[in-house]
């Protein structure tokens, strides 16, 4: 087993890959196993060998997964006859390692054990990256029978069958973990929807002097919600961002000219439990605008505009809603479903700080909310 300098510099395969390809096994460190036990016990049997080991070719080490004659379940890379045989396709035979000039030197050659003999047949990945060795040891020079060989590397053969069958046996047991995550937070997002819808549904009630009212108002709500949640699916449930949901409420009443509706601020990502509030209030923005606002009137404009801000060591989305050159604007004498939405489930769920404005130009809307400790970027404008 030679010194690491004697393997060339360039190596034929990219080594990054031939690492995460034998770490994607899961099999380094684990404990002693039967099935890899017989292979080493048969491959010394059959070739007549006192020493058989398994072995696989880490980025420092050699560590054996099943090993008769050694005593020890790893050893450096710079004694290492494995790793190069590695570089060798199919087995790998050293008749005699003193007559050899690549092992001549190996400490494990001149000293204890006195190694003499070595025959390795590969390991090696479907996509034909080296893993290890499945070799033979002796401490006189000698050679391989056909038989010999045919069995070596038939039982490198069925250790690459057992690691395949274990890696496809591991990810299974990670699909069902994940299908069983997804199910319960599957349980858990309809539950909280059905709640939210139930909620939307009385507070629109007691705010409605009609059925007709009641119907338009409540259909209205929950098409909004189902557009964030589909905002949240293409985006497998992990975060929306600000902008698409802004743009899916407002884009509608834009005159493409930029001029009626606008909308800037950087890159935000939502995650659910503020997609959802959030993507509703825009939405009861946006309905009183278009019914009572800005956009009831021909030259009417909107401007949405939301900076991240870090106040005491929190950071903040500050979102400012403005309407201009609007009818006149005054306090509402009663508190309607949007009132309430932002003063009140705003606060509730995602603690938001709000301010509203019935300034006679144009109503305006401050909404400051704690973020996530997680990564901001630019935004499209």
């Amino acid at each position: 087993m030679e010194h690491q300098s004697a393997r060339p510099d360039a190596l034929p395969w990219d080594e990054a890959k031939r690492l995460a390809a034998l770490r994607s096994y899961g099999i380094l460190d684990t404990p002693l196993e039967q099935d890899f036990d017989d292979v080493v016990r048969i491959a010394a049997y059959v070739c007549n060998a006192p020493i058989s080991v398994i072995n696989l070719i880490d980025d420092d080490r050699q560590w054996f997964k099943a090993e008769i004659g050694l005593g020890v379940r790893e050893t450096p890379l710079d004694v290492s006859i494995c790793a190069h045989a590695i570089l060798q396709p199919g087995l790998f035979v050293v008749p005699d390692t003193t007559k050899d000039p690549r092992f001549a030197s190996n400490p494990l050659v001149t000293g204890e054990p006195n190694l003499r003999f070595y025959a390795g047949a590969l390991l090696e990945t479907p996509d034909g990256l080296p893993l290890g060795t499945v070799c033979v040891l002796d401490y006189k020079a000698r050679e391989l029978t056909e038989e010999q060989a045919f069995t070596l590397r038939a039982l490198a053969r069925q250790v690459m069958a057992q690691l395949e069958l274990r890696r496809i046996v591991a990810d299974y047991k990670k699909a069902q973990l994940q299908q069983q995550l997804l199910i319960r937070e599957l349980h858990h997002r309809v539950k909280n929807t059905l709640a939210t819808v139930q909620s939307i549904m009385g507070s629109t009630a007691r705010a409605s002097s009609t059925m007709e009212e009641f119907q338009n108002a409540f259909t209205g709500r929950v098409i909004s919600l189902a557009k964030t949640h589909s905002l949240l699916t293409e985006e497998r449930w992990q975060t929306v961002p600000l902008h698409d949901l802004v743009c899916l409420e407002l884009e509608p009443y834009d005159d493409a000219t930029g001029k009626r509706v606008k909308i800037r601020g950087p890159q935000v990502e939502l995650v659910p439990e503020m997609a959802v509030p959030i993507g509703m209030a825009i939405h009861e923005m946006t309905t009183n605008a278009v019914k009572h606002g800005a956009l009831s009137e021909f030259g009417g404009v909107v401007e949405v505009t939301w900076s991240e801000l870090t106040e005491g060591g929190q950071r903040k989305l500050h979102l400012e809603w403005v309407e201009r050159h609007g009818p006149p604007v005054e306090p509402p004498t009663r508190k309607g479903f949007g009132s309430r939405l932002l003063e009140r489930v705003l606060t509730a769920q995602i603690h938001a700080d709000v301010t509203t404005d019935y300034r006679p130009e144009g109503l305006h809307i401050q909404v400051a909310v704690p973020l996530p400790e997680e990564r901001i970027g630019e935004a499209p404008g």
